[in-house]
């Protein structure tokens, strides 16, 4: 089954788009990183909270979709506690918090490559009948 996962995670068109890896997968977890490159960054010269976000939510889709059943995200709210600047690598995870038959709850951090965090968010899926592992 996970390889399955793997498959149909690692071909993901917008993570590929944006360059996303995947760190690691397991049952209600996920990991994932990308290096913030010049193209990536906001007027500001910071990463761009979009970017911030689609890590996050990246992470958040491979956990949620691990167990091989098919979950779709229904609510994220996040928030942004440090910029990421030009260079930094982020790293964002995805742990289960709690899952019943039909909703799942999920906490996702960002951060950076000294382990700070640049933002924290909790999202929710709702857990649907089919299996595709």
């Amino acid at each position: 089954m996970k390889e399955t996962i793997m498959e149909r995670v690692t071909a993901d068109p917008y993570a590929k788009f944006l360059g996303i890896q995947i760190e690691r997968v397991e049952e209600g977890e996920a990991a994932v990183s990308i290096p913030v490159k010049e193209h990536l960054l906001n007027f500001h010269g910071a990463a761009n909270g979009g970017l911030i976000f689609s890590l996050a939510d990246v992470a958040f889709a491979i956990a949620s979709n691990s167990y091989g059943q098919t979950s779709v995200g229904i609510n994220v709210s996040i928030n942004y506690m440090k910029a990421a600047m030009l260079g930094d690598f982020l790293t964002a995870t995805a742990q289960e918090v709690s899952r019943n038959s039909k909703l799942a709850l999920y906490r996702l951090t960002v951060r950076n490559q000294n382990n700070e965090i640049i933002a924290v968010a909790d999202g929710m899926v709702y857990r649907k009948k089919e299996q595709f592992a």
